[in-house]
């Protein structure tokens, strides 16, 4: 049978330190690599635009499809817009304000002075969610669409307790973009990075789309 022989006795001590030591700094790097998270990259932002509201409505729920005291609902296709407000190091950004806004089915954009186009009474035009403990927030709206040569899209601001805010847009898969005032000036990879995907959802509204979209703060 083997035996296991002890350290000698005489050697000396700070060798059996340099052997901790070593054992130490080859876990090191393990460790790091296990407790440190990857850093998202932040939601590019995008102008917050001419059309931000002058005037708040009284109504500004994360439904933008129906206002209080009125049955009719807005036209357009309904769309529900949920996702999560992160911080860079994937922490949820909870009781963040989620600021929505967009032009009705006709183009027009609501609490602006933007006139000379029909408008959809029915539509809210602007709407705030606050999000839950995990980050996430949800709207009702309508599907974006085009108007004075601009392609679809939402408006959309952050502002969490922390003191970050971003302004950004986001777009729709499958539309044409090409031309856009906005999106010409913006970085590589801009419009890849605020385009969301929008699919049919059950149990909701015949013909009714969902998409979902992460809002990452710097």
């Amino acid at each position: 049978m083997f035996s296991h022989s002890p350290l000698p006795s005489g050697q000396p001590v700070r060798e059996r330190r340099s052997l901790r030591a070593l054992a130490a700094a080859t876990l090191l790097p393990m460790a790091l690599a296990v407790s440190q998270p990857i850093a998202l990259a932040p939601t590019p932002g995008q102008p917050e635009g001419p059309f931000y509201p002058k005037t708040f409505p009284a109504d500004r729920d994360s439904d933008l499809t129906q206002i209080v005291g009125r049955a009719a609902k807005a036209q357009g296709t309904p769309l529900y817009l949920s996702g999560r407000a992160l911080a860079r190091d994937g922490r949820p950004l909870g009781n963040a304000a989620v600021e929505l806004w967009q032009c009705d089915v006709h183009g027009r954009y609501h609490h602006a002075g933007d006139d000379g186009l029909p408008r959809d009474d029915n539509f809210q035009g602007y709407g705030v969610a606050t999000t839950d403990a995990e980050g996430r927030y949800a709207f009702k709206t309508i599907r974006p669409v085009p108007y004075g040569g601009r392609p679809p899209h939402l408006h959309l601001r952050v502002r969490a307790g922390s003191g970050l805010v971003l302004t950004t847009q986001i777009y729709i898969a499958g539309d044409a973009v090409a031309g856009d005032s906005v999106l010409s000036g913006s970085s590589s990879g801009t419009l890849q990075r605020l385009t969301m995907a929008l699919v049919p959802v059950t149990g909701r509204e015949a013909g009714a789309l969902g998409g979902t979209f992460d809002l990452v703060l710097r």
